[in-house]
């Protein structure tokens, strides 16, 4: 009985191990999701990426700033939601825009699966090798999105947040490579796209 016990309590703790982590989203962004449903005969410029989510800090703001912007001017160019992409100090043309994106929410959170444990134990780990889920992952990605001319007139805007969950077992792709929510900002920013440029007038 004693020898039971003490192999219980090792495997709560063994699986107790598995606790939560709470992180920042940042990428890579990746390729578009798709194609532009219709190309603009502008020209436009992304705009330094403003993070003003409340839990990043302002070193971090700064690094995820450089880097979102640096992954949108390629995002932009290769969906082709423009006729080209320049980037400052290119001079903007009369009908050129600058798209400004604004990062609320980057998210991320991975917590054990609240049936993980009970149902590890309850099938002497069964559970665990015929996939059942060990993870909930869960992201909350939000932003906005202006277009201005070059003289800042706003033109066109969008805004969305997004909340996503699923469960990782061992089996899935996310349990030894976690996305850490790069599909969900993949996500994020087509739909911020693919709005404010529906919105936007034809030069």
């Amino acid at each position: 009985m004693l020898n039971t016990l003490c192999r219980a309590a090792a495997l709560i703790a063994t699986l107790s191990m598995t606790g939560c982590v709470s992180y920042t989203v940042t990428g890579p962004i990746g390729a578009p999701l798709h194609p532009a449903t219709s190309s603009s005969p502008r020209s436009a410029q992304i705009a330094d990426v403003a993070v003003n989510a409340a839990d990043v800090n302002d070193a971090n703001k700064t690094a995820i700033s450089r880097s979102l912007t640096a992954q949108l001017n390629q995002y932009v160019r290769t969906a082709g939601y423009f006729k080209q992409v320049t980037e400052y100090p290119t001079r903007l043309e009369e009908n050129d825009v600058v798209l400004k994106f604004n990062m609320t929410s980057l998210k991320g959170h991975r917590a054990p699966h609240p049936a993980y444990i009970p149902g590890a134990l309850l099938t002497l780990t069964i559970w665990i090798w015929v996939n059942g889920p060990i993870y909930v992952d869960s992201f909350e990605v939000a932003g906005d999105l202006v277009i201005v001319d070059r003289n800042g007139k706003e033109l066109a805007t969008a805004k969305e947040d997004l909340k996503f969950e699923h469960n990782v077992g061992l089996y899935g792709r996310e349990y030894w490579a976690p996305s850490m929510g790069a599909q969900q900002l993949n996500t994020l920013v087509a739909q911020l796209l693919d709005t404010a440029t529906a919105k936007l007038a034809k030069p």
